[in-house]
């Protein structure tokens, strides 16, 4: 079940135009205009805009989560509940949002 979930949302965002590689357990969305820059800065923060989500058993349920960094380089991910796994729709749009980025390429 949790594959399946995995490749419903993949394909959900892949369908608005986001990058996405899917793990295991997670996956890992991008825009891909973002990372579409002259400044070479930009160039060594490829993908420049990317949001990790994780799929995650929680009391009988599949859940999805924001994975964030920790506050320090070895500190492990930090997870936020986004919403029910089944809700495929819901979690396309939020994702959408934080990985928005407009006509001229600005997040």
């Amino acid at each position: 079940m949790i594959r399946a979930r995995l490749d419903e949302l993949a394909t959900a965002l892949r369908c608005h135009g986001l990058e996405v590689r899917i793990g295991t357990s997670a996956l890992m969305a991008w825009a891909p205009k973002a990372s579409m820059t002259d400044d070479p800065r930009g160039e060594a923060m490829n993908p420049g805009l990317s949001q990790y989500v994780a799929i995650a058993p929680d009391g009988g349920s599949l859940n999805w989560y924001w994975c964030w960094t920790g506050p320090a380089r070895d500190a492990p991910l930090e997870a936020e509940y986004m919403c029910p796994a089944e809700q495929i729709d819901h979690a396309t749009t939020l994702i959408r949002k934080v990985l928005h980025v407009d006509v001229e390429g600005r997040p």
